[in-house]
């Protein structure tokens, strides 16, 4: 604990030397990596795109439907990610938390049920 609160305060530090204002609140470290970029993930068979702002809202569209996602999102310490969708989508818990196997562009992971993730450089 003491270590992690030592790292926070170490990239507020640098965020405010650099004049980067981005130490508002500590999740938005978490899904740093994501900004700018795509998070694509595979549920079900069902492809969807995520674009996630350091602001802690997103947007995103499931592919074969053109449906479009928007909400908000926060980070526990666990580095589970809780999306609020809204409008709520049918059939899906409002939070929907899970853990994020993806980082960094290039990441990939699976979970035991065959869902997946990848975070790819861009927005596309």
């Amino acid at each position: 604990m003491r270590a992690y609160c030592w790292s926070i305060m170490l990239t507020c530090c640098l965020g405010f030397c650099a004049g980067v204002p981005f130490c508002a609140k500590a999740g938005n470290t978490v899904l740093a990596g994501f900004y700018g970029n795509t998070l694509v993930t595979v549920d079900h068979g069902i492809e969807s795109h995520f674009w996630y702002r350091s602001n802690h809202t997103f947007t995103g569209k499931v592919l074969d439907y053109a449906f479009p996602l928007a909400g908000t999102w926060t980070a526990k310490r666990d580095g589970t990610v809780c999306r609020i969708f809204n409008p709520p989508l049918p059939m899906v818990s409002n939070p929907d938390c899970g853990p994020m196997l993806v980082h960094r562009p290039g990441d990939h992971g699976k979970f035991p049920n065959g869902d997946s993730q990848r975070l790819i450089h861009g927005v596309k």
